[in-house]
């Protein structure tokens, strides 16, 4: 099943962040929108990086005192783990486990059309999942 299928839910916010901006402008948006990672885009939109809070937490527990006014682009990964909408759900959380990451940003034709969690990815087969359960049970009952 491939990830496209998710791109047509509706009421998919998209958040991301400048490099220019601070760790305290991403804190915001993260809190703000209980979302756990941004995707970096420069002035081209372009994917150039990712922030997490697992990011933030890390340079919170050091000795800086002044972590909120850091700049995105001094901890964000700019090796970005990301999807194109035609891969499969299965095969994107497989590289999510091998990488250790919890979300992956989906790029097409250069350009960023959606982010997912983990957890966004496992309630989709879920719902799917239970609705082929629903399906096969119905069938039954329907030639018993």
């Amino acid at each position: 099943m491939p990830i496209e299928n998710l791109l047509t839910e509706s009421g998919r916010n998209l958040f991301t962040i400048e490099p220019n901006k601070s760790v305290g402008d991403a804190v915001e948006i993260l809190a703000g929108n209980d979302i756990g990672a941004l995707p970096v885009c420069d002035e081209t939109e372009q994917v150039v990086g990712i922030v997490s809070e697992r990011d933030i937490v890390r340079i919170c527990s050091g000795s800086d005192v002044n972590w909120k006014q850091r700049k995105i682009s001094d901890i964000m990964k700019v090796k970005v783990v990301s999807a194109a909408p035609g891969d499969k759900i299965r095969d994107i959380i497989g590289v999510m486990k091998e990488k250790r990451i919890r979300h992956v940003p989906v790029i097409e034709n250069g350009k960023l059309v959606a982010m997912f969690s983990v957890r966004d990815l496992f309630s989709y087969l879920l719902k799917v999942t239970q609705e082929e359960r629903d399906t096969m049970t119905m069938a039954y009952e329907t030639i018993r």
